[in-house]
Parts: structure tokens; sequence; C-alpha cells
């Protein structure tokens, strides 16, 4: 990873119907929602990191869990085997774990999966002179997570399962089991809690406001906490997900639905900046939201609308694009490529880099690739998004290796442009194997690297390794919006 700091046009016949669901799919197929329906305790307390509910119970000094168990079979029956770990974590929370008491310098397999079947991934690793294997740096020599995985092993067992549904739709706090084969046979096992996002958001927007749509969802936890708007991509679903995410870490968050939803435009077409402009008014009233700015984060086609908006409304703090683009795009709709903006600004397109005629038949990709380098200098002049004037940091993440469009280059055009204005408060993560599929952790991302009509890019290695390190950098952006009040 590296960190840095109009008309449309006619011509080739394009395959209309790949281009559009290949780029409405991808950010769904990755982002669509991280927590569903399901009723549990949607108020759970964060995650501390005290305590623990292994197999056998003790306290280490430092309050994590040290637990103690006894092997009774063959040659492993002199073992006393102790996790250390702590009690609860939030799902987005990388932990420690250390597992001691096994045979020195060997190779043991460690085990991860729901409390109910231990054995949903597992890695081989090898274990110290002193027969400890510490997860956060454990060398992995073979199983299901990849070998040289800058990922805490304790998490990287949940990205790397082949139950590609796992965690999705839970809410609340769940039970996760780790467990420790030596020769084939259990010696340890033990259990934690794991923090989910609340399933169920405070109020639906389509009931509380006129023209606003999209659901809420109140900090945990805590009385107040600042406000974030999540901007999905193309494929036109709330990242309802993401924002129960943010909710968790103590944010009033909204997914706002920007089009295809009730009384929304139906088409990516020339949608009006001030619905934006509203729903940052609304929720900068809203009682659970503290701080005079709101935040911006946005995916894919989400991205380049919160760079747009956030250089447009001083009621705007940090902004966020993953997967985004630093220049605004024509729009496209169920029955071809119209030849106009994306996004409308009284009642007039947005200035936009109109499509190329070639390209498409061979990728949604080359497709941009070829606009971007046949748009005239004044097209891309006036295309390019003036995200200098965004009061507040800038976080742009891309994937070097995204097949769906060219982020590399188009959030460039935003880096340059911020590189080159004074008092620009940014930083641009490039994850340089990772795809478009960019997620928060820590879910499963075997699902990251291919939509049903085209492929995302990148490798699972490296979009794990996004996954894992870009949400902090999210986290430590939104947190300059100020200081909670709960």
């Amino acid at each position: 990873m590296s960190d840095n700091g109009s008309t449309g046009r006619t011509g080739e016949r394009l395959d209309r119907r790949r281009f559009l669901l290949g780029v409405t799919s991808a950010a769904t197929v990755a982002l669509s929602g991280c927590s569903g329906d399901d009723e549990e305790d949607d108020k759970a307390e964060p995650a501390d990191s005290t305590g623990g509910n292994g197999s056998s119970d003790g306290q280490s000094d430092d309050g994590s869990e040290s637990n103690g168990q006894s092997a009774e079979n063959g040659e492993t029956d002199d073992l006393l085997v102790t996790f250390e770990h702590p009690d609860r974590v939030a799902v987005d929370g990388p932990f420690g774990m250390t597992i001691g008491g096994l045979p020195p310098n060997e190779r043991v397999d460690v085990r991860w999966g729901e409390s109910d079947r231990v054995a949903t991934t597992t890695a081989t690793v090898e274990t110290d002179a002193e027969g400890t294997v510490d997860l956060t740096d454990a060398t992995v020599v073979d199983g299901d997570v990849p070998a040289d995985l800058d990922v805490p092993l304790s998490v990287a067992l949940i990205q790397f399962t082949e139950d590609q549904t796992f965690g999705f739709r839970k809410s609340g706090a769940d039970s996760l089991a780790y467990g420790v084969d030596v020769d084939g046979e259990e010696v340890g096992r033990t259990e934690l809690t794991r923090v989910y996002p609340p399933g169920t958001p405070a109020i639906d927007l389509q009931e509380a406001h006129e023209t606003l749509v999209g659901p809420v969802f109140e900090p945990v936890g805590r009385e107040q906490g600042p406000g974030v708007i999540v901007l999905h991509g193309s494929g036109g679903s709330p990242s309802t997900g993401v924002a129960a995410q943010l909710a968790l870490n103590g944010y009033t968050a909204l997914a706002l639905h920007y089009f295809d939803g009730p009384g929304l435009p139906q088409d990516l077409v020339e949608v009006p900046l001030e619905y934006v402009g509203t729903a940052i008014d609304w929720l900068l009233d809203y009682e659970t939201t503290t701080g005079e700015q709101a935040g911006l984060l946005g995916y894919s086609k989400g991205g380049e609308l919160s760079l747009l908006a956030g250089s447009q409304y001083e009621d705007v703090g940090a902004v966020v694009s993953i997967a985004g683009s630093g220049v605004v795009w024509a729009g496209f709709d169920g029955r071809g490529l119209p030849e106009t903006s994306s996004w409308s600004l009284d009642g007039d397109p947005v200035p936009y880099v109109p499509y190329a005629r070639d390209g498409w038949n061979e990728s949604v990709l080359q497709g941009y690739q070829n606009s971007f380098d046949e748009a005239t200098d004044e097209e891309l002049e006036a295309a390019t998004i003036p995200v200098e004037e965004i009061d507040g940091r800038v976080l742009l993440v891309t994937g070097g290796d995204d097949q769906l469009w060219d982020t590399e280059r188009f959030h460039g055009v935003a880096a340059d442009r911020l590189t080159g204005a004074d008092g620009s408060d940014f930083e641009h993560l490039v994850y340089d194997g990772a795809g478009h599929g960019i997620a928060p952790p820590y879910y499963p991302i075997r699902r990251t690297l291919d939509s049903p009509y085209g492929p995302l890019g990148g490798t699972l290695e490296a979009n794990a390794e996004a996954s894992h390190g870009h949400w902090p950098h999210v986290l430590e952006s939104l947190g300059t919006l100020g200081p909670d009040e709960g």
C-alpha cells in the first residue's frame, strides 16, 4: 500500500446492458449491508477489553481472559492450554489472542467458527520455543488463510471463511469460538463475545420527512454523536450496514437513498445536489447529532457525490471517498447512456466527462479509461471537482487494481488538486493489489473479487488487507468532526 498524503457520444454499438448491470452491481456486491433485521440487543454496549468466557476461567494481570484447559488423549494429555483475549470485541475491531501451553516449535491448527461449529476456517501456525502462539503476528504455514497476510489471524480467520453470509444479518451480541488442534486432536477451545451493529434503525426518513429517504441510526451506548451521511454507489441501494457500523462507533448516521427509491429520481441522471444539502440540514438538526458540520462517506459513485457535495456546502466537514472519483461523470439509466450529467445544481447539469464511443464491449474499465483519455482539456477542467473547497479532512481510499473504473487515476485528480492547495488536510491511501470492493472489516471477503456482470479486481489477500487497513483511517477522519457529547 502507498500513502499519498458537454454532450454524450455515440458510435460503436455498446453492450449497454452489460455496462449498466456491471456498474450498478459493483458496490452492492461488497457493500450492500453489514447488518440485517434480526431482533437482538440493538443497544449492546460497545466492546471493552476486559474479562473472558472460555472453557475454564482465570484472569491475567492486564484484565484479558486467561483460560486453562487440559487435553485427555494420547501424547497431548499433559498439555494445559491457555487462551488470553478480550471478553468483548466490536465487529470492526481487531483484537489479540495468545494461546499458551502448546508443544514448543510445533505446527498446530487454529480453528474459528460460531459457538456451535468451531471448524469454519483453519490456519496452521508454528508455536515458539515456549509453546505459545500470538495470533497478532503468527506465522501461517498452511490452511485457509494466506501466509504473510498483514491482518491479525484472529480476524483473518473470519475474513477467509467459506461461509460468505456470516455476520451480515447479525445484530447485537453473539459468540465466536476458537479452537486449537495438535496432531488432529482438539486440545483447547475458547469463546468471546462479538458486538454487531444495530439491526433496526431509529427512524426511517421515508416516514418522517416529506422528501428524504433512508434509515437513521443513533449512536450506540451514548446519547449523542457527530452526524455522518453515507452515500451508496450506483447499485441504488442505501448503505444501511455501513451506517449501522458508524452508529456502533458513536455516530448519528444516515444511509441516504438518492435515486431508484420512493419519490426519488428513477435513474442516476441529474440527481439534484440540493437533495444532499437538505439531508445535511436535517441531520445537523436531529436530536442525537452534535457539532456544526456533518461528515460524508461515499462508495464508488457515492464517493464522487461526497466530494462534489462537500465542495458545495459549508456545513460539511470530513469527507471520505472510497473507490470514488475526483471528476464528475455522465449519468446512466436502464435504457442507455444519457447525454447528460449524473448530478444537477440549481436545475442545471453539473459539468461532466462524457462517455467515449469505444471500449465498453471490452470492459467497463476500458470504457471509462477511453472516456477519460478522449475528453478535451476543457471538459476535464470543467468536470474536475473543486475538492480544495471542502472545509475539513478529506480521505481518499483507492484500490490500485480496481477493474470497474480507474479509481487510482480518478482519485489522483482530487489528490493532485489538494496537494496544490494551501492548507488542505487530506490523505490518499492506495492499496496496490486491491480492487473495487473495499468494505468495512471484518466480514467475509470472498465476494469482493467479482460481480455477476464482471470483475471488481484485486486479490483476496489485498482486499482483506485493504479492508483491515483503511477503516481506522475512516474513523480517524470522521473523528475530526469533533468529540461526541455522550
